[in-house]
């Protein structure tokens, strides 16, 4: 099965970057898959996910209700129903998806989406806070085994 794993964010803000650092570590250990990262969303990724049969998107997200390093996943569904603007000039990436499926794109079918609990995505620093940080090795793990990745 051919296989992206998306690492959405921006490594120079901080916990920000943990999905970007995830994919990345995810890619080490991982011969049979892709590995992209993204700032940004909408159509300006859109083009990278089609002809991949799995998506595997990973990002940060700041709840207030989790600790911080900790693993949510989410269905795609979960998202198409409370699609949003990422800002008022662009449109999202589950706005997009759902525009090229219309278009009959050869986008993914399987696709799990997950996030990191983060507290900081403001600070300007290439590296995640402590409690991220010590997260990753464990989340990589999790989602090399979930996603049977080799």
């Amino acid at each position: 099965m051919k296989t992206l794993v998306l690492g959405l964010g921006n490594t120079i803000l901080s916990d920000d970057g943990v999905g970007i650092h995830i994919a990345f570590e995810i890619e080490k250990k991982c011969k049979n898959i892709d590995v992209l990262e993204a700032s940004a969303a909408g159509f300006r990724v859109i083009d990278e996910i089609i002809g991949y049969e799995k998506l595997i998107l990973i990002d940060s997200i700041k709840t207030g209700k989790a600790e911080p390093g900790e693993l949510h996943r989410f269905t795609f569904a979960e998202f198409s129903r409370t699609m949003h603007h990422s800002s008022p000039h662009d449109i999202s990436l589950f706005e997009a998806f759902d525009i090229m499926k219309k278009e009959k794109a050869d986008l993914p079918t399987d696709i799990k989406v997950y996030a990191v609990e983060v507290t900081d995505t403001s600070t300007f620093s290439e590296s995640c806070t402590d409690e991220v940080a010590k997260a990753i090795p464990q989340i990589v793990e999790i989602l090399i085994e979930e996603n049977k990745l080799t």
